[in-house]
């Protein structure tokens, strides 16, 4: 029974498992909503971010990195400095970031807030089927500034004009979060692998864009 109690009371969701614990959350959420009268509003960005906990700042890692790769000319340059900005919040170890009032209070419809609740706690009950905590030691607090570099790094790679260069940075940033947000460290080393053939794709395709302009100009000078 003290066992027990002890459990309950290190993890008040109900899971030790952080993914199980956000589809809960996020189902009671929805459950709650359905339940109000109608025209009352949906809920805000803000409101989503909140449900988060002291992980909003991961949520919007992982919000930036997948609107990035939407094929939408000139997201990739937008999201892309905001990244940048997110990876300062990173560094000095904020919980969340300051957005602008106008987006922090962008509201949906019931309708659709219950749809996006739905979708978040069905994602996550999912997560928590593979998703473990483990390797903690890439979670380590000496780590935040590393981590903050490497968003940085990828927020650069993504900004740069490079077709199709957005996509694997964009993929280890949503892993980045999924890690951090699950406390799973197999994510965040697969963060490091998508970010790497990233960047080698990013240089490789430079490399040979920058040798076709140089024989372009040298044969248009001879």
């Amino acid at each position: 029974m003290g066992e027990r109690h002890a459990q309950s009371q290190r993890d008040p969701g109900g899971s030790r498992y952080a993914a199980l614990r956000l589809a809960r959350r996020f189902r009671l959420a929805q459950w709650r909503l359905q339940a109000q009268p109608l025209g009352m509003p949906g809920l805000s960005l803000q409101d989503m971010l909140a449900l988060h906990g002291p992980s909003s700042l991961s949520t919007l890692l992982m919000l930036f990195a997948l609107v990035c790769i939407l094929p939408v000319g000139g997201v990739g340059n937008v999201f892309g400095v905001a990244l940048w900005w997110l990876s300062w919040d990173w560094l000095w170890g904020r919980s969340d970031m300051a957005l602008p009032e106008r987006v922090a209070h962008m509201r949906l419809n019931v309708r659709w807030s219950v749809r996006t609740l739905k979708t978040l706690a069905i994602s996550y009950r999912y997560a928590g089927l593979w998703s473990r905590p483990r390797l903690q030691a890439m979670q380590a607090p000496w780590t935040r500034g590393l981590w903050a570099a490497w968003i940085a790094l990828q927020a650069l790679v993504i900004f740069l004009p490079v077709p199709m260069g957005n996509v694997l940075p964009a993929f280890s940033l949503v892993a980045l979060a999924l890690g951090r947000l699950l406390s799973d460290g197999l994510l965040l080393w697969l963060s490091l692998v998508l970010g790497a053939l990233g960047v080698v794709y990013g240089l490789a395709l430079g490399h040979i864009t920058w040798l076709l302009m140089v024989q372009m100009w040298a044969t248009v000078a001879g």
